[in-house]
This record gives C-alpha cells, structure tokens and sequence, in this order.
C-alpha cells in the first residue's frame, strides 16, 4: 500500500515538471554588443543620409585666353597644367624662363610688337572710356519783383505806382551743367587718342585746362551764370586728375621705349643665354611640371577652356609650343610681366 502512494507521488511530478522545457539560457547585454549595435545603427542611419543628401557639385566655368602680340606663335592650342603648389626652386626657375622667353622674343619684334606696349594700349583704352562727363551744381537764384498798391474810395478802385510802388525778392533753385562746349571740347581730343599721339593729346588737354580756367574766372558769381561757374570748375579740378593720367602713360611708354632699345643692342648676348638655358635647364621645368600636375585642361577650341571652382583656387601654367618647343607661363586675371598670356573669366568667376 505504502509503495502504490509512493509511485503515484513520482508519477505526479513527472507530470507536473517533465513536461515543461528547460528553461533558456538568456546573456545580457555587454559593453562590447552595446558599442557594436551604436555603431552599426550609424553606419545605417549614415548610410540613408548619404542617399537623401546629394553630394555638392562643382560649378564649372568657360575661361578665355588672351595672348596678344604672341597669338601668332601659337600654332597649336595650348594646354593647362594645374598645380598646387611650387618648390622655391622650381617657382624660379619658372621666372627665369619666362624672362627670358620674353627677351628673345621682344628683341626680334617691334616696339608695337611688344607684350608690354599691347598691355600699355589696353591701359590707354581704359582711361579713354573714362572721359568725364559733366559736372552739375545746384543753387538759389534771387529774383524781384514789383507790385503797384491799390486802394478803393467809394466806389472807385485806384492804381498808382508812385510813391506806392515797391518790390520783393524770390528765391528759387536752380541746377545748372557744366559748359557743354567744354565737355564736347574734352570728348574729342580723348576719343581717337593712341600711344603714338599721346603727347599732342596731353597738349590739348592742357591748354583746355587753361583756356576754361580763365574763361570761367570772367563769369559772375550770382545767379544761374554762378551756378555754371561752379559746374564748371568742378569739372576742371576732375580734368587736371584725369590729363595726369595721360602724363603717367606718357612716361610708362618712354620706359618700354628705352627698354626696347637695350634689348636690341643685347640681342646676341640674349639669344645665348636663352640657349644656355634650353640646353641645360628647360628639361628639368618641363619634368616636373608635365610629371606633377594634379589635372591637364585641354582647349575646348582654340581659345575657350573648361575649369571648376576648385580648379581656378589652385596655381595654372600655360603649357604651349613656340617654335620646336614646349614652354611654360603662369597664368593669371591680370597682365603678368613677363608675358601677355591671360585667362579671362567669361561667366564671373574668380581666377586667382
């Protein structure tokens, strides 16, 4: 009996407990599994930004060369080789060669010829665009007037203008322009000025300068002739600014002149050390500019290239073939001086 309760207690918990699954075996969470799952939902949410957020593009810009004089030694389109940045040795080695291109060159050629004479004119062409216009001035013009008194007696209306008669001032503005003729006279000696009349052009400038100062001194200083008169000596003062513009080309062309002359007389002695350095030197600028160049531009036709925002911050040299060989100029927005080579940006972006 005893033995029959007993089985009956291990069959009921069997029953009660073998049947139920061991329980699982749960871990938590380390360091290590937290970081790894951080991460990786970076990597996920990166990963979708990336895909909503496009990437900025570089605006790209059309750039044209000007070459001046030396266009007619450009028998094949040149090239552009972009740079970061130059070692000290090379960066002169690049000046020298420029200067002495340009002697070479400047000393088979014309005064007219000349790099330094085209940048000159194209100075000369500015300032002729520049003429002044005409000054104007305002003032208060005095006026009288005069009146007659009137009075009635009865039924008659009397007018008399004595001893009754008297006068006010009005005062009223007036703008006046300086002497057209002295604008029309200032306009015609500058629009057909060049480098080969600029001394006359200088002498007619100046003796206007004299002739109006004195006529303008005889004008009075009331009224609407006071008003002119200060017009005109306003534009005077600008005249006397603008003909020492002249002065200053004047003399920046005297010194192309005598320089012009010295490299006639050395012309040799120029043609030699250009030789000493093609031989010896030229070789090593063209290795390491045509082996280190982060990008080559090639001409889209002739004169017209393709360049990004990120390419015009960086340093261009012009890589071009004059004669049976490559030479090298750097290029720059203004008028370098040792060569006429210039990239002119046509849609507004800046070639520094």
């Amino acid at each position: 009996m005893v033995q029959l309760f007993l089985f009956l207690i291990v069959v009921t918990c069997i029953c009660m407990f073998g049947c139920k699954p061991p329980p699982e075996h749960t871990t938590l969470p380390t360091e290590d599994t937290k970081y790894t799952e951080v991460v990786q939902q970076k990597v996920e949410i990166s990963a979708e930004a990336e895909q909503v957020i496009p990437s900025p593009t570089s605006k790209e810009y059309s750039l044209s060369l000007l070459s001046g004089p030396w266009e007619k030694y450009l028998n094949v389109p040149p090239t552009i080789l972009i740079f970061n940045q130059f070692s000290k040795g090379i960066k002169e080695l690049l000046e020298e060669e420029q200067e002495l291109i340009k002697s070479v060159l400047d000393a088979n050629a014309d005064l007219a010829q000349t790099s330094e004479h085209s940048a000159l004119n194209d100075r000369l062409d500015q300032l002729k665009a520049a003429v002044p216009s005409a000054e104007t001035s305002s003032g208060y013009v005095r006026t009288r007037k005069h009146y007659k008194r009137t009075y009635i007696s009865g039924d008659t209306i009397y007018t008399n203008s004595y001893p009754y008669s008297s006068s006010y001032s009005v005062f009223y503005s007036k703008q006046k322009s300086s002497s057209p003729d002295l604008v029309r006279s200032v306009t015609g000696i500058v629009v057909n000025a060049s480098l080969d009349d600029i001394d006359q052009r200088i002498d007619a400038l100046q003796h206007t300068i004299s002739t109006w100062t004195r006529r303008t001194s005889t004008m009075s200083n009331n009224g609407t002739a006071g008003i002119m008169r200060d017009a005109n000596e306003a534009y005077i003062e600008g005249l006397k600014s603008y003909t020492l513009d002249f002065i200053e080309i004047r003399k920046a062309l005297n010194k192309i002149k005598q320089k012009q002359a010295q490299i006639t007389q050395n012309k040799e002695t120029i043609l030699q050390n250009w030789k000493t350095f093609e031989s010896s030197r030229l070789s090593v600028l063209k290795n390491y500019l045509e082996n280190n160049a982060i990008d080559i531009i090639d001409p889209m036709n002739k004169h017209n290239y393709a360049l990004n925002d990120a390419q015009l911050k960086k340093t261009l040299i012009l890589s071009c073939q004059i004669g049976p060989r490559v030479v090298y100029f750097k290029l720059a927005e203004h008028h370098h001086p040792d060569h006429p080579f210039m990239l002119v940006n046509l849609t507004g972006a800046n070639t520094e």
